[in-house]
């Protein structure tokens, strides 16, 4: 076979933009195909979208079509569902509920992908993705806080509880519950700080989420904060949504209701950074305390198995080489029971090569990775990389992929070369110790109505738009139901 192509980038002829996204969040280097003879050896095409394009010689095509194993329905079309459902956890006897991503995407992604790699094996290619997170570490670390209501005693207590871990935390303000609030604020000063929009609601259109999350942003700018991303209330997430944070050029944000436990991405057709996080939190554990009976001891229960919980997922995480990013509130939760984040934190300090960042950090890494262009060539017994364009804020990591063994190396110069036999391997192939499981609950007359009108109660009444149905249905329904 004629070997002047590189074995890496792969060339991408027309494949679903779900495979496109799953690719650039692996690290995997590709290049979008522009004519006949572009360089490297792997043509991946799609037979449902037509057929591959005339190769040179030398390279040879892939159906991508094979990458779906006769599922139902399409994977590469679930990779770009935006839909979310209620999902139940079972943790240490307790059933914990959230509503998040109807697609587990992290877990589809490595289906799909653990195919491909396999193909790519078979017919001579290789599997090297730029590293997640900068070199040396395997892991990144960050706790986000959603300040969606004011208490004193349990704002300061959560601030508290994290003295000394500041770098790995993010903060992320609902403005109309600080409003006056401006001595507590200052003890975010000089942290990462970001909006959880001005009312804790995310909304169904377009113009409303554009002046709830600009008035929240406003509102931190007037106290002096540089206000950096975005995490919508609720962990709530809509096309309407990204429209607005397109409009204000808010670079990230972080919704579970769009992606959980996952590696960062783009939407579709968007320049807004999705970074997702572990949705379980305190917060949900406390609410399978029954209101009446014995609450004390199942308060503690709750709090314990939150603590197990976090341990748990946490290690397992940096095991498997993903970012550990949880999430909390500080009101009535964090503030109230301090010891889950010092055991979250206890637990990160055990991890050897973990990074503590904030988020806004981690999306400067993340946009600063998908500037990296690789290739790479076979040498005799080993692999040439070339790097096109290496970035000098951040010390990059390469990685190759044996089956699900992985071996990392710092991209050091213009060309790096390595024998795979030299290298020292780890083990990634670490699943969640829970899943959750998605439950539809039915859904009465009544609960359709609430969907239809984005019935809520955090906007006041005078607050509410006139200019539409929806409004005028939810003006009424909330002055029969103050």
């Amino acid at each position: 076979m004629d070997t002047q192509h590189p074995l890496l980038p792969l060339i991408l002829d027309d494949v679903p933009p779900g495979l496109v996204r799953a690719l650039a969040q692996e690290g995997v280097p590709f290049r979008k195909r522009t004519t006949a003879d572009s360089e490297g050896r792997f043509v991946l095409f799609d037979s449902r979208r037509g057929p591959c394009r005339s190769l040179s010689r030398g390279q040879v095509a892939i159906d991508v079509d094979a990458l779906r194993d006769g599922s139902r329905p399409d994977p590469m079309e679930a990779l770009m569902d935006e839909r979310s459902a209620r999902h139940q956890w079972q943790i240490a006897g307790l059933r914990v509920s959230e509503e998040i991503a109807t697609v587990d995407r992290r877990e589809l992604r490595r289906q799909i992908l653990g195919r491909l790699r396999e193909r790519l094996e078979e017919v001579g290619g290789i599997w090297l993705c730029v590293g997640a997170f900068p070199f040396p570490y395997r892991s990144a670390v960050n706790f986000r806080i959603d300040y969606d209501q004011y208490d004193a005693e349990d704002f300061d207590a959560t601030l508290d509880a994290v003295a000394g871990e500041e770098s790995a935390t993010s903060h992320f303000v609902n403005a109309a519950a600080y409003l006056g609030h401006d001595a507590a604020l200052g003890r975010l000063r000089g942290l990462d700080v970001g909006s959880h929009g001005f009312r804790h609601h995310t909304y169904a259109t377009e113009t409303e989420n554009l002046d709830n999350v600009r008035r929240g942003i406003k509102t931190l700018e007037a106290l002096g904060f540089e206000p950096s991303g975005f995490a919508a209330p609720g962990g709530r997430f809509n096309r309407a949504l990204l429209a607005a944070l397109e409009a204000l050029g808010v670079g990230h944000s972080s919704e579970f209701g769009l992606a959980y436990d996952d590696l960062p991405f783009f939407p579709h057709g968007s320049n807004v950074l999705q970074i997702p996080i572990h949705p379980v939190s305190l917060g949900i554990f406390l609410e399978t305390v029954p209101a009446e009976g014995s609450q004390h001891a199942a308060i503690q229960q709750a709090v314990r198995a939150a603590i197990d919980h976090f341990r748990q997922t946490a290690r397992s995480k940096y095991r498997a080489g993903e970012p550990v990013f949880f999430y909390g509130h500080p009101t009535g939760r964090l503030g109230r029971y301090p010891q889950v984040l010092r055991a979250f934190f206890d637990t990160a300090n055990e991890f050897g090569a973990a990074w503590k960042t904030t988020l806004s950090e981690f999306a400067r890494w993340w946009r600063t990775r998908a500037s990296v262009r690789l290739s790479v060539c076979r040498q005799g017994e080993q692999f040439a990389v070339t790097v096109a364009e290496k970035p000098n804020e951040y010390r990059v990591a390469i990685e190759y992929w044996h089956g699900r063994h992985v071996a990392r190396m710092p991209l050091v110069g213009p060309v790096v070369r390595f024998s795979p036999s030299a290298l020292a391997y780890e083990n990634r192939g670490v699943r969640p110790d829970v899943q959750p499981v998605r439950i539809d609950p039915a859904e009465g007359l009544r609960g359709r109505i609430r969907r239809w009108i984005d019935w809520e109660r955090e906007t006041p009444i005078e607050e509410i738009g006139k200019g539409s149905w929806r409004n005028w249905a939810k003006r009424a329904l909330r002055r029969l139901r103050p």
